[in-house]
């Protein structure tokens, strides 16, 4: 599949179309002054001044219209070298064509292979139409490293000229999310079209790293108890999903905005972004009142505890613990200091 897993090295269309073009026009011209000339010089018609220049070029010895003159057979020995001049630029052209499109591919396998080398701490995407799309957009936008897996030139991702990294590879054989890094990455999202597919890549994923987050989409409701025993930690019915949206947004329309803006899909000043407690935090161990969250300008919408259900609209006096996840909300410039 020859898409946009790359643009690291290409070659500009018009300087292949440049090569091709130089022989073609060089050919046209000497066609044209071979038919002038024998029309010319031997008062040829010019059916018999084009057939006697196109013989005369490919060289197919089919002998002359009539015999020649001194000047015809002088003008015959320059378009037979012209002949040989045309043969050399396109074998030139079409050498310099295959060669830097082998160059193209290899170089494009090498950085494929060296960008695989290095990820880690990455998400994987298994599938390319328009969930896997969706997926890719937040993650760039989130600029967190990720790898499609898609081998259909058809894709949605596949036509879309972008400059992700794209393995062009069948997203359920384990070889293939071996190569994706899937032992050193932390999430894999299988958006395949079929719940069968998705299924199988779920096993797979769990079986190759117990540790990774796996979340798949389903489109039959009743498969979501067979995703969830495979091992996968969230199911997501987009058509469920999608109802459910549309029916808060109508019931209770200020709920929903605040949710837009929370995960920042409209811009009103404000970001939302999540603290994490670790050993060396400073809040360790200190209650929220303590800390300096509020004082730099944020809220504290809720607190998620390992093991634990979120705790939404935590007490002052909670004490933050080693492992907390602090959901704040708050202005970009002091956001900026917490994320």
């Amino acid at each position: 599949m020859q898409h946009n897993k790359f643009k690291l090295i290409s070659v500009p269309l018009f300087l292949t179309l440049g090569r091709i073009l130089k022989p073609v026009i060089f050919l046209v011209s000497l066609l044209f002054i071979g038919s002038l000339g024998y029309h010319l010089l031997e008062n040829y018609s010019f059916l018999d001044a084009l057939y006697m220049t196109t013989i005369t070029i490919t060289t197919v010895g089919f002998g002359e219209v009539k015999p020649l003159s001194e000047a015809g057979k002088v003008f015959t020995i320059f378009i037979i070298l012209g002949g040989v001049i045309f043969y050399g630029l396109a074998i030139n052209s079409l050498a310099k064509i295959i060669l830097e499109t082998s160059f193209r591919e290899l170089m494009e396998k090498r950085i494929m292979e060296e960008r695989l080398k290095n990820l880690e701490n990455h998400y994987i995407i298994c599938g390319g139409g328009r969930f896997a799309y969706a997926l890719a957009t937040e993650f760039e936008a989130e600029n967190v490293p990720f790898i499609i897996i898609e081998n259909n030139p058809d894709s949605l991702v596949s036509q879309k000229e972008t400059n992700w990294l794209v393995l062009d590879a069948d997203a359920m054989e384990e070889e293939t999310l071996l190569k994706a890094g899937i032992k050193k990455a932390i999430g894999l999202a299988s958006v395949l079209p079929t719940d069968a597919d998705n299924l199988f890549v779920v096993l797979s994923a769990r079986r190759l790293n117990p540790t990774i987050r796996i979340e798949t989409r389903i489109s039959m409701e009743s498969t979501r108890p067979k995703m969830l025993q495979a091992g996968a930690d969230k199911v997501i019915s987009p058509y469920a999903a999608g109802g459910k949206q549309m029916a808060r947004s109508l019931l209770n329309p200020e709920v929903a905005e605040f949710v837009e803006v929370a995960l920042g899909r409209k811009d009103f000043g404000l970001e939302f972004s999540v603290h994490r407690v670790v050993k060396e935090d400073p809040f360790l161990g200190k209650t929220i009142r303590e800390t300096d969250f509020r004082k730099n300008g944020f809220l504290i919408v809720a607190i998620k505890r390992p093991g634990k259900d979120l705790m939404f609209a935590p007490s002052a006096k909670e004490i933050l613990q080693e492992g907390d996840h602090v959901f704040l909300l708050g202005t970009p410039q002091t956001n900026e200091h917490w994320t």
